[in-house]
């Protein structure tokens, strides 16, 4: 028996064509056939869509292929037209043009799936069957040229195709002299790839991400018009809570500024962003990424950054000229307010050297990311054109929700309706190295399954003061494949998942407590949170009594369910 494609039995057809006939019939042809009945090709060579349907699609490793058109009914032939028994001219110039070419779209359906060198070891032709025709009553017809007899089958052969359908595949195709001549690899690759094509799609492991990763890499209203507004801006700080896109818009501006033909120098204050930035910036020339650190070095000639000595060099370019920068970008200005920067002026020397020139001068900066010094450079407060960002277009809603609820002051923080929520934010809460680092590994591996490999640990404290310390090497968790940074160290940055360790209420100080360059009233947590594009887990390193104290510090009352509460004022669900 025939393998028989559909095997469940024939297609949808219309019930005057009898093609279940012929499905039945072709059915009991030997089982080195392969039958498909309703093949449809469509191709699109040479920009042209071309669609056609075979009825009937059979092959034989041995002899070929056999396109074969069904026509059930009474037909009629004249004034050069194919005609149904109703009057209606048959569609396609008749049955045998219709056969043929279904032929040429076979054969383009070789070439399109790059198999046309089988195709030419396999003889394909077309053939018309008429169901309800006797052969005798077709031979006394007067039919037009392309009606041969020997490529057509009758209602006699529905009792046993095979003699006939063998007989028409050794007929020679045109001057060509085709045979068919098909290893087994081949005819298997005909069936799998040709006649019988299979596929299982399966979305990727992290197809959610996908999708929100289109939301965010749109340029948000509020973006897109300060972007606008700066082409005619020649300086200006631009303050925004995490998420906001300040970097989108510095790299973007830092991009139309050296598209003139003029020299931008990018300036921020880690050394993971300038790497970060370096490569996003790599397809504009003329853009040079430094840390305030590597660019007062290299200014300098110092192995080590001398602040100082960078503001008399400044000043020197100011007297003499010869700056080699008409632009001047700065990410994560905020920081800039370490002391030995603030003290120098370096920001203001710099202002002055690209407002000599005509040039720009853009300071990005988030008040709330204040983790590097214990102020805000001064700088800010006496800038002319001063703009705020509000909108989050990296985080999902969840993540952004988590971030700022740490903060003690209140943040503006928009999401847009067409935000993704995203999962919630997971808290886990461990007081010792050992456990922690067993919820660590856990969630590894419950990020790899998700389809996440972008994941990174952020500690709140010090690399030495985290209470997994002993299990990092070379900021390598486990000396494995995933990132271990510090906050600080990370801020700027992104991940796809982000690890939240060491969180307690020492985060929550205020004013006074601790040590002078200590991040107060929640920063540390909300510049780690704000790194998670699409997930977020925090491990919380505090008793009931320490998540009393955080929920205090945050102005709430805690006298029953601290753990709960300060879950629910961080957006978390207890895992």
């Amino acid at each position: 028996m025939a393998k028989m494609i559909p095997s469940i039995g024939p297609r949808e057809f219309h019930p005057s064509s009898h093609e279940d006939v012929i499905y039945q019939a072709l059915s009991s042809l030997p089982d080195d056939y392969t039958i498909v009945h309703s093949m449809r090709m469509v191709t699109a060579k040479s920009d042209i869509v071309k669609d056609s349907e075979a009825d009937f699609v059979v092959f034989n490793q041995d002899f070929g292929i056999l396109c074969i058109e069904a026509k059930s009914g009474m037909i009629s032939y004249r004034d050069g037209s194919w005609f149904y028994a109703s009057g209606r001219i048959m569609k396609h110039g008749g049955p045998f043009n219709q056969a043929a070419n279904a032929v040429y779209r076979l054969l383009d359906t070789f070439e399109e799936t790059n198999l046309f060198d089988i195709a030419q070891r396999c003889k394909i032709i077309h053939a018309v069957w008429f169901p309800s025709i006797n052969r005798v009553d077709f031979l006394r017809a007067s039919t037009p040229p392309e009606a041969q007899v020997k490529l057509t089958l009758f209602k006699e052969d529905l009792l046993n195709p095979e003699p006939t359908i063998r007989r028409i595949l050794t007929l020679e195709v045109g001057n060509r002299k085709r045979k068919t001549q098909l290893s087994d690899r081949e005819a298997d690759t005909i069936i799998r790839r040709i006649l019988c094509p299979s596929f299982e799609l399966i979305p990727s492991r992290r197809y959610r991400y996908d999708l929100e990763d289109l939301a965010f890499i749109r340029l948000l209203d509020s973006q897109r018009r300060v972007l606008n507004y700066l082409v005619d801006q020649r300086s200006a700080v631009i303050n925004g809570p995490a998420g906001s896109g300040k970097t989108m818009i510095a790299m973007e501006r830092a991009r139309q500024a050296a598209k003139t033909g003029d020299r931008v120098l990018f300036l921020c204050y880690n050394a993971l962003l300038q790497r970060e930035l370096k490569d996003r910036l790599a397809d504009v020339s003329g853009i040079d990424v430094y840390t305030i650190a590597a660019f007062a070095c290299k200014e300098c000639n110092t192995s080590e950054p001398d602040y100082g000595l960078l503001a008399e060099r400044l000043l020197a370019y100011s007297e003499r000229g010869g700056f080699p920068y008409r632009h001047v970008v700065i990410d994560e200005g905020q920081d800039f307010g370490v002391s030995n920067i603030e003290d120098s002026d370096v920001l203001a020397f710099l202002l002055d050297l690209t407002q000599r020139v005509d040039g720009t001068f853009y300071l990005f900066y988030d008040k709330n990311q204040l983790v590097q010094g214990s102020g805000l450079p001064a700088f800010l407060s006496e800038a002319d054109c001063k703009l705020s960002l509000y909108v989050n277009c990296r985080n999902t809603k969840n993540i952004a929700l988590s971030s700022v609820g740490a903060l003690t002051a209140p943040v503006k923080c928009e999401t847009t309706d067409a935000a993704v929520a995203g999962r919630m934010p997971v808290m886990k809460v461990s007081c010792d190295e050992e456990t922690t680092a067993e919820i660590i590994d856990n969630e590894i591996r419950e990020l790899e399954l998700l389809g996440i490999d972008d994941i990174v640990i952020l500690t709140c404290k010090t690399p030495q003061k985290s209470v997994v310390s002993q299990f990092v090497q070379n900021e390598k968790w486990k000396g494995g494949r995933t990132p271990f940074y510090t906050c600080r160290r990370f801020k700027g940055l992104e991940a796809d998942a982000v690890i939240l360790i060491d969180v307690d209420e020492t985060l929550w100080r205020a004013e006074g407590e601790g040590l002078p360059y200590d991040a107060k009233n929640g920063l540390m947590y909300y510049t780690g949170a704000s790194r998670a594009k699409h997930e977020l887990r925090v491990i919380v390193d505090a008793d009931e009594n320490g998540c009393r104290d955080i929920i205090e510090r945050l102005g709430e009352r805690a006298r029953r369910r601290p753990l709960q509460t300060l879950a629910r004022r961080l957006n978390l669900l207890i895992d």
